[in-house]
Formats: structure tokens, C-alpha cells, sequence
């Protein structure tokens, strides 16, 4: 679904922008080094057509690919129509609503992936 996969190239770009801007700023060096202990790092996302996932890079650096990794360290599923409502407007309430129902389902499978949803939440919703 290449609508899914546009709105995820966006996320993907503005998550670098904020992430490179964070890693330059005063306290960069301090947090570079929390950066870098937590990356690689693989993010899937998934529906019940299509797989994609992130990878964010030591340097700061994200990129997006088609298919799914097979070492995640978190996998986001869910219907791509909640998906992509979610990642457009990142509405908490109604993040909160899908996540109850089962819609979308946000599971971290390593410490830097559970270190990655929390910041990942504080920077978007």
C-alpha cells in the first residue's frame, strides 16, 4: 500500500530531523551516547498486507525499507487505515481508543526497543 508507505517516509524524515537536531543541541554529546548504545535499531511496521520497517542508524540517520526485518526490536501492527490515520494525526485519544481495542498494537521486544517507543511517544504524541 504505497499511501502507508508515503506517510511512513514522512515520519521517517521528520523522526531524523528531530533526532539529529536533539543528538547537536547543548546536551548532544550526552545524549549521543545514550544514541548510540541503543542503535542499531529496527523498527517493523506492519498490516495484514504489507510490511515495512525503519532502521535507525549510530549517525542519526533513519532509513525506511520495504519488507520486514527479521531482528526487530519493536513491531507496530495494526488495519493500515488506523495506521496511517494515526501516524498523520497523531491524535493520543484515539491512539489510546485503537490501542484498547486492539486495533494497532505496540510490542518492544528488546530494552532499546522499550527505550525507543517511550521517546518515540514523547516526541509524537
Amino acid at each position: 500500500m504505497e499511501a502507508l508507505y508515503d506517510v511512513l517516509k514522512e515520519i521517517g524524515i521528520e523522526v531524523e530531523n528531530k533526532v539529529k537536531e536533539e543528538l547537536s543541541g547543548p546536551s548532544g554529546k550526552l545524549k549521543a551516547l545514550f544514541y548510540n548504545i541503543i542503535t542499531p535499531l529496527v523498527i517493523n511496521v506492519q498490516t495484514e498486507r504489507d510490511g515495512y520497517h525503519f532502521i535507525f542508524h549510530k549517525s542519526g540517520a533513519v532509513s525506511l525499507h520495504r519488507g520486514l526485518h527479521d531482528h526487530q526490536d519493536v513491531k507496530v501492527s495494526g488495519e493500515p487505515a488506523e495506521l496511517r490515520y494515526l501516524l498523520q494525526a497523531r491524535d493520543k485519544e484515539r491512539f489510546e481508543m485503537y490501542k484498547r481495542a486492539r486495533k494497532i498494537e505496540i510490542l518492544a521486544s528488546t530494552f532499546k526497543g522499550r527505550q525507543a517507543v517511550t521517546k518515540l511517544r514523547k516526541l509524537f504524541l
